[in-house]
């Protein structure tokens, strides 16, 4: 733990619930050299009993073992970092009176017809939808600062969002077209038919189209931000790469715009949003490996206007952002523990 004595007594007792996976072994990472945060269990089905380092061999010496699924001890916070579908099965038995930063799916839709329809099954604990906040932040800063519950953004919902609003919120958006690229860490630890090293090496693939579980998921945040629906087409692809996520958004106005007027919109609505960097040329996901930032590049000829954001999927997507929430729900820094640069080369 990388804390000095003398903030001990002020760290929050935090739990990882599922952290056997690649969020959860980022979350770790972060949660573990955070000043004010004190991992008091972290839990698995399968690795239960078993060494952190055994299942993620970069934290090794940590001291901390495997305990059973829902067996989060003393924590005050809990993260929960399961596949979608299973954090809604525990919601009533972890919940308690500890505050939840959920990383899976789970709760991010506030209708639970669309939940259904979206992802094909019953939600589980529909009551509990409307008590969790989106936890986007640079969106929804002062709902966090509020939170009990936070379900934290889709790494492609992050990334289309944040390169969509400024336009959105201005009125300028007429229709946009999405195109996203994920690395493979975005499927997850476990592998699968389309998501192992063989068919995914040197192969650069579409999947998924007007489909992706997180269309309503971009729809709803810009929806309860800015008041208004977007035409928005996304299509993702699949990159042989292992983490990160670019996505390209060709947006048609409904004025014509020059670049000044571009770069001041996105700057005056991230004026505040410590994560977000502005970039003079379209950003390389390079830049974002390994930190909680989003670079996003603009350009613009007259009513078309093209935005990229890139981000790491597994970070600003996934453990990164969970932490960010967990700041501001505590009344923190919101930077603390996740102002780290990205590696080069």
């Amino acid at each position: 733990m990388v804390a000095s004595s003398s903030t001990s007594a002020a760290r929050r007792r935090v739990a990882v619930v599922g952290a056997s996976g690649y969020i959860g072994g980022e979350l770790l990472r972060l949660l573990l050299a955070h000043p004010q945060v004190e991992v008091v269990a972290i839990t698995g089905r399968e690795a239960a009993g078993k060494p952190l380092d055994a299942v993620h061999p970069n934290l090794t010496g940590t001291g901390l073992v495997f305990a059973p699924l829902t067996e989060t001890g003393s924590a005050e916070v809990i993260f929960l970092s399961l596949p979608n579908g299973e954090a809604m099965t525990h919601i009533d038995a972890l919940a308690g009176e500890a505050r939840i930063v959920d990383a899976s799916a789970d709760f991010r839709l506030r209708d639970r017809s669309v939940y259904d329809a979206t992802y094909g099954r019953p939600h589980a604990a529909a009551a509990w939808l409307s008590r969790f906040v989106y936890g986007l932040p640079e969106l929804f800063r002062a709902d966090l600062c509020r939170a009990h519950y936070v379900a934290a953004p889709g790494c492609f919902a992050t990334a289309v969002t944040l390169a969509l609003y400024p336009l959105v919120a201005a009125g300028w958006l007429e229709q946009a077209f999405v195109n996203g690229v994920t690395g493979s860490s975005g499927a997850g630890a476990s592998p699968r038919a389309t998501t192992h090293h063989p068919f995914r090496a040197d192969a650069l693939f579409a999947y998924e189209p007007f489909t992706h579980r997180h269309v309503p998921e971009i729809a709803q945040a810009l929806r309860l931000k800015t008041g208004q629906e977007v035409d928005f087409v996304f299509q993702p692809h699949s990159g042989p790469f292992v983490r990160g996520i670019l996505v390209t958004v060709y947006a048609r106005l409904r004025q014509s715009l020059s670049p000044e007027g571009l770069h001041r919109l996105y700057a005056e609505h991230y004026a505040d949003a410590p994560f977000i960097r502005l970039r003079e040329t379209p950003p390389n996901i390079k830049w974002v490996g390994g930190t909680n930032y989003c670079d996003l590049g603009l350009a613009v000829r007259g009513q078309t206007a093209i935005v990229w954001a890139a981000l790491d999927n597994v970070i600003k997507g996934g453990g990164g952002q969970a932490l960010q929430c967990f700041n501001l729900m505590h009344g923190l820094p919101e930077t603390l523990g996740l102002t780290a640069f990205a590696c080069n080369p």
